[in-house]
């Protein structure tokens, strides 16, 4: 006890020096501990999501006599969901979760960020018919930005083909439609947050428990030497560090609920949610408030125990310990030879298709490297700093590289930091070159496949001449084997292709269509004859009609995916007879491609014909929102992980040049100049930033390739982001270099020489 209470009057009553080291390191943890909070929180956000999609998902049944019809559209990166809802006359109905009662026939229920739309844009108002009555509470969605409707209809105004009875609301057994990240992209996920966030995090509370670290190692001998026994020794160190932890894991853990609070409802990082979703579980307060402190105790045991077992060497400040390079080997090959293979493997052509083999030997293999990567740089930098002092005849270049070879893990607790960013950010791009490849889309025009059976003759009239759509025909698919017969003049063909790829096209007659860019042409289809069934308005059947594919071919390109892919025949409209249309029909709509355009054709299609499925050919709304969510989640991670390395750098980078006050004064008497002493402060900084950045580009991308060869896609190497990370690593050798210059003055103060 009497330890103890020296180790509390030592923070409490110590000098100002003590108290603003404890300071910095506690402000230190908080802001470590509210980084590690937020990136095990993650999990707890998208399980929270995901347990409210399956809460409301709508099951099918004959219990309650209504009867319910769903429709979702993509509203740009967001889904809108409607559930159109016919409640009986009699009897009562399960009431969805969030809303009071069910909507009647002219009446909708609303989420709150619908209501809000519809009030900025009018035009979305057709596509859901009805007075609004209500909105959804938050039970009832999967989070505040959520786009979610019940619309009350009548039996006559819902298809009778589709509308299916509605028996009540919750799934348990099954994943739902709407979950926020699928199963595959978890796995990449998750091994890219811990590249950014946890191995820069463990780096930077390493270097906050360690603040003046010699000032502290000294201060602790002389404690020893005054007779404290080691074990009371190492309780006086314990006290204090295990103090500063674990009042900054208190505070780190009240900054990350602030931040909660603010960022959960603005959809910051593509996914908005709900604040009490984002409170730490009792494993993440286990981790913040148990895991940092025993992290801490950790950290400063070496030097406490040193200090306690070897005063002497200690006060004396002997020569340390020469780094221990078999532990850095020890990882970073493995790891190395890991990605190495499969790098290896991309260069000779090999497609690795991915497994649950490649989604663990990839990740381990990068991790492994880049804490390797970490562990190397004191050996290789005091071997060439050796190196360097022993050819070089400038003074500032000898004292900085004398120095570093004396002491290589005080540098290394400096660079750390910006060297695990600089590699993360690589394994960052390959991520979001992989998923860049999913959501580019270059096509010159984008298509709508609207049902017939779902639309009254007066609507798809209006459909065609809607604001932003170019060009209509009717496709339908008679033969088993999918063959399509487009019902089109030449003019309207070609608002689907390409510019200028039409060829051969001739009005009036039937002719045979094909793609050269997707598969030879088939010989067997000329002179086949396709039936096709027709049917009036009513839905009727009025016949059939026959046609032949001729010899005469008409040559185009389309940009994947298209519907026409699979077309075979092109008829001209006047070959039907009027107002009949063949059964199973789709009426094919294109218009221009940008998303602005797309979501504005949406919202004046579904005006015409709410209860319509309007089919946006190759776009699929949920891997549009799972994607914006994953590139918001990955941006969190690089912006949690340049804070974390750039506190890590001013914060090891501030503490250094205090412990090197004493020695820059003996310098400054000996008569150094202080641009001398600069100069050499810089030398020291950026030779060991400067083969760390080197190591972390070429490890970087030799993992993101790895990941890329493994990841299925079309790119291998990723040649594009290259200039951009030898920008990055020039930036941050030219900040480090400015920010590392010595805190060296013309005063000399006598309190900083009086032991020697």
């Amino acid at each position: 006890m009497n330890s103890l209470a020296l180790g509390l009057r030592l923070v409490v009553r110590g000098p100002r020096a003590t108290q603003l080291r404890f300071l910095l390191m506690t402000l230190g943890c908080a802001l470590g501990v509210a980084c590690l909070a937020a990136a095990l929180s993650i999990p707890a956000i998208l399980a929270a999501h995901d347990g409210r999609a399956a809460g409301r998902d709508v099951q099918g049944g004959p219990s309650s006599g209504a009867l319910f019809l769903e429709r979702k559209d993509p509203f740009g990166s967001r889904p809108l969901t409607r559930i159109f809802i016919s409640p009986p006359k009699t009897g009562s109905v399960p009431l969805p979760p969030g809303v009071e009662r069910v909507p009647q026939p002219g009446e909708v229920v609303v989420s709150p960020a619908l209501r809000d739309l519809l009030a900025e844009r009018p035009g979305l108002k057709g596509a859901l018919p009805g007075r609004v009555v209500d909105t959804i509470g938050p039970a009832g969605l999967t989070g505040p930005q959520e786009l979610y409707a019940y619309v009350g209809r009548t039996r006559a105004q819902l298809p009778a083909d589709e509308a299916r009875p509605l028996g009540g609301y919750g799934n348990r057994w099954t994943a739902p439609d709407e979950a926020a990240i699928d199963d595959g992209t978890v796995a990449p996920l998750r091994f890219t947050l811990c590249c950014l966030v946890l191995l820069p995090l463990f780096v930077y509370l390493s270097v906050c428990v360690r603040l003046s670290a010699e000032a502290r190692s000294r201060r602790l001998a002389s404690l020893r030497l005054l007779g404290l026994s080691a074990r009371d020794t190492m309780r006086v160190s314990a006290v204090e560090t295990l103090c500063a932890a674990a009042v900054g894991a208190v505070l780190g853990v009240g900054l990350h609920l602030l931040v909660n609070a603010f960022v959960a409802q603005t959809g910051w990082v593509g996914l908005a949610w709900y604040p009490a979703d984002g409170l730490p579980s009792a494993w993440t307060l286990a981790a913040c408030l148990l895991g940092c402190p025993a992290l801490a105790y950790l950290a400063g045991r070496r030097h406490a125990r040193e200090a306690a077992l070897r005063p002497l060497a200690v006060r004396r400040q002997a020569q340390p310990g020469k780094p221990r390079r078999w532990l850095a080997a020890l990882l970073v090959l493995p790891g190395l030879g890991i990605v190495t293979a499969y790098c290896v493997l991309g260069v000779l052509g090999v497609h690795v298709e991915p497994s649950a083999l490649t989604s663990f030997l990839v990740p381990a293999g990068a991790l492994l490297t880049g804490a390797g990567l970490v562990l190397a740089l004191p050996p290789v930098t005091a071997w060439l700093a050796a190196r360097v002092a022993a050819t070089t005849q400038r003074l500032p270049l000898t004292l900085a590289m004398r120095h570093h070879e004396a002491a290589p893990g005080a540098a290394l607790r400096v660079v750390s930091g910006l060297v695990l960013l600089v590699y993360a950010a690589s394994l960052t791009q390959g991520v979001l070159v992989e998923l860049d490849q999913v959501s580019r889309r270059t096509a010159p025009n984008q298509e709508y496949a609207v049902p017939f059976r779902q639309v009254t003759a007066e609507q798809r009239a209006a459909m065609t001449k809607v604001e932003g759509v170019s060009g209509h025909a009717t496709l339908t698919y008679p033969t088993p084997d999918q063959s399509g017969i487009l019902v089109a003049t030449c003019g309207q063909l070609e608002k689907f292709v390409r510019p200028g790829s039409m060829r051969g096209c001739v009005d009036g007659r039937p002719l045979a269509l094909h793609d050269p860019g997707t598969a030879p042409y088939d010989l067997r289809e000329r002179g086949r004859t396709h039936a096709i069934a027709l049917r009036d308005e009513d839905g009727r059947a009025a016949g059939s009609a026959r046609f032949t594919v001729p010899e005469e071919i008409v040559t185009f390109s389309v940009a994947q995916p298209s519907a026409l892919t699979s077309t075979v025949l092109l008829v001209p409209p006047k070959a039907l007879p009027p107002d009949l249309h063949p059964a199973g029909a789709q009426l094919l709509l294109s218009g221009a491609p940008e998303p602005e355009a797309v979501q504005a054709t949406l919202d004046r299609l579904a005006g015409i014909a709410p209860t319509a499925q309007i089919d946006p050919v190759g776009i699929v709304i949920e891997s549009l929102r799972q994607l914006s969510v994953v590139k918001g989640l990955l941006g969190t991670g690089m912006i949690l992980g340049l804070v974390i390395g750039v506190a890590a750098f001013l914060v090891s980078a501030t503490d250094r040049a205090m412990d090197r006050r004493r020695r820059t004064a003996t310098l400054t008497l000996l008569g150094i100049r202080t641009r001398t002493l600069r100069a050499a402060q810089c030398a020291q900084v950026l030779l060991p930033l400067a083969v760390g950045i080197g190591g972390a580009l070429v490890a970087g991308r030799l993992a993101e390739s790895s990941y890329l060869v493994t990841g299925g896609g079309a790119v291998f190497w990723d040649g594009e982001g290259l200039p951009l990370l030898l920008l990055s690593g020039l930036g941050v050798l030219a900040v480090a270099g400015l920010a590392s210059l010595p805190m060296a003055r013309r005063h000399l103060d006598p309190e900083l020489l009086r032991r020697d």
